[in-house]
């Protein structure tokens, strides 16, 4: 079972939930678990992932440089569709509008800009606008006739905005009042302790999580390709690869099965196998991705293989198992696994050496340790 952080009212990697009551336990760090996605209005950005503080300042959407979804990459970007927008105004649409149009462009760096986006549905097409209060929404009509064309190129906002402001503002509504803008930065309860890191009287920090995939064999690793595609990949140590769609379901054809190839065992504890998978940071353009696993060479000698491949050029969700250049391999001397006896059954492994000694060649590669045990 895999689980994956749910991008709650925190930064980093705890948060408090104020919108869930019970549930809570606390193992050192207090796990939220149950159907988190499926609430309306948590934190989270237009790519899916977490709100954050800005490592540098942001000079034009200022409201979210404390806690949001913008970097000064994107800041920059935003004011510069600002000045583009605001230079195809008259001097009295500076005055009437510039307000809007700023409130509006920075609304993608909302620590809400998924739900203010419906992006929270993968199945949904994102809106051109964000969802607007009522209020906000008929006065930004009334004032800003034309700049609304300049702000998106929805043809059904597009139809309406000329004729029909009440029409206009309802595409443009909400269903949870609460979440509207400006309601948004309002509402005590969304932005109460919005960033900061929770504990409770024992020092548990809290985290929110929700469960993304189950049914897996000994997963290892669980990676994105950084395309924009918001697929995220899980990688089991038997040496398959399985594609995790936004919506959460999963492909039922593996992106990539290595079990012909790749050496591990049944046995418990067995570090062998396939594992690590990485994509290469312009992976967007050349296609390639990287591995790293367990195998045999030739006399069966056990080696370690880091390993380079590519997508199939005929579906972006299969590898191409004939494209891997091997980049690295090593011969790999493994120790047997030892038992491990829980403190309260009063035995103890002390001590000990790996033999690599050339009289006993037996014993070469082999722990040598005392199990002592109580009584």
């Amino acid at each position: 079972m895999l689980r994956k952080s749910i991008p709650g009212p925190c930064s980093g990697p705890s948060c408090r939930a104020p919108w869930l009551s019970s549930g809570i336990f606390c193992l050192c760090l207090i796990f939220l678990v149950g159907q988190v996605g499926l609430l309306q209005g948590h934190p989270q950005c237009l790519d899916y992932g977490p709100p954050f503080q800005p490592p540098l300042h942001l000079k034009f959407c200022s409201d979210y440089a404390d806690f949001g979804c913008c970097d000064q990459r994107r800041d920059h970007r935003i004011a510069a569709r600002y000045r583009d927008i605001m230079n195809h105004l008259s001097l009295k649409g500076h005055e009437l509008c510039g307000g809007h149009v700023k409130d509006i462009l920075c609304q993608e760096c909302s620590p809400y800009a998924a739900h203010l986006y419906d992006a929270e549905n993968p199945l949904t097409p994102l809106r051109k606008l964000p969802g607007l209060c009522s209020d906000y929404c008929s006065a930004f009509h009334s004032n800003c006739h034309s700049a609304i064309s300049l702000l998106t190129k929805g043809h059904g906002l597009q139809e309406f905005h000329e004729k029909d402001g009440a029409h206009f503002c309802h595409l443009l509504n909400l269903p949870d009042k609460g979440y509207c803008f400006p309601n948004v930065l309002r509402n005590d309860h969304l932005n109460h302790d919005l960033g900061v890191v929770a504990k409770d009287h024992q020092g548990c920090l809290q985290l929110c999580l929700t469960e993304v995939a189950n049914g897996l064999r000994n997963p290892v690793a669980m990676v994105h390709a950084g395309d924009g595609t918001h697929r995220f990949f899980v990688a089991e140590q038997v040496g398959v690869v399985w594609v995790y769609l936004p919506d959460g379901s999963h492909l039922e054809q593996p992106f990539l099965d290595l079990r012909s190839i790749v050496l591990t065992t049944p046995w418990i504890g067995d570090e062998r196998g396939f594992l690590g998978l990485v994509f290469h940071p312009k992976f967007h353009h050349n296609h390639k991705f990287y591995i790293y696993y367990s195998c045999l060479g030739k006399k069966k000698v056990e080696k370690i293989r880091i390993s380079e491949m590519k997508v199939s050029r005929a579906d972006p969700n299969k590898a191409d198992p004939k494209s891997e250049r091997v980049i690295l391999e090593i011969e790999e001397h493994d120790v047997l696994p030892i038992y491990a006896y829980g403190r309260a059954v009063g035995k103890s492994v002390t001590g000990g050496y790996v033999y690599r000694g050339c009289e006993s060649p037996n014993l070469n590669g082999l722990y040598i340790f005392g199990d002592f045990m109580s009584g």
